[in-house]
């Protein structure tokens, strides 16, 4: 865990019952999608090893006719015969603040996580055929919720980066890690602009020549994300 965090509120009680009405609702990746922002597929990679694929989909608006914007992943382990696949869904504000997130892993014991903002307070909650648990943590506009396993999410720290530098808060809502980076937009000249990460996560943020995400560099953990070229 990170330092400068604050620790989680624990033993909430939690009932499957309460996790699954504050399930975020909402269709699955696709292609070929009216009015979406931005879809693609990405490979990730460790070290050599290419170990699975994700497809995402961002599209305009929330639940209940609500702006910001919706980015529904699905990253599939490894990327042939998959046997573990992982579902998100991030909800951001019209300012690019995190509203609601959701990761859903279907494996040998599947496990949903969700987490929702309520009055400057994201409420983790946990359910499983195996456990239940919820958490509290300080909100904030500049809090980002992202996953070891799903890429595509770290768009939203791009939209965040600026050139002179944007501290964000960092949570990992189903491990519950948390930290702090930096992210410094780069213009390159004559090429692609990209972000630097630093802090307790340190990589490169890649973008292609029109800013579109493009992929992901993790030096730390071996990790390379790229996103694949447009049909």
């Amino acid at each position: 865990m990170g330092p400068g965090t604050d620790r989680p509120q624990r033993g909430i009680g939690v009932r499957a019952s309460i996790v699954l009405s504050l399930l975020l609702s909402g269709p699955g990746v696709a292609t070929g999608q009216i009015g979406a922002l931005d879809q693609g597929a990405l490979v990730i990679r460790v070290g050599d090893v290419e170990i699975a694929h994700e497809q995402f989909l961002l599209q305009p608006g929330r639940r209940g006719g609500l702006t910001g914007s919706t980015l529904h992943a699905t990253a599939s382990y490894p990327p042939v015969r998959p046997r573990l696949q992982y579902s998100a869904i991030l909800e951001r504000g019209a300012t690019q603040a995190l509203s609601a997130f959701q990761v859903e892993f279907d494996g040998n014991t599947p496990e949903r996580t969700v987490a929702e903002l309520s009055r400057d307070r994201l409420t983790v909650r946990i359910a499983s055929p195996t456990r239940e648990a919820a958490h509290e943590y300080p909100g904030g506009t500049d809090l980002v919720a992202l996953d070891d396993s799903v890429y595509s999410l770290w768009m939203a720290v791009a939209d965040l980066a600026s050139e002179e530098g944007s501290t964000l808060r960092v949570i990992y809502p189903r491990t519950g890690w948390r930290g702090r980076i930096v992210v410094t937009r780069r213009r390159v000249p004559n090429g692609p602009p990209s972000i630097s990460v630093t802090g307790d996560i340190t990589g490169e943020i890649l973008l292609d020549q029109n800013g579109r995400f493009a992929g992901l560099l993790l030096p730390a953990k071996q990790v390379e994300v790229r996103r694949l070229a447009d049909q």
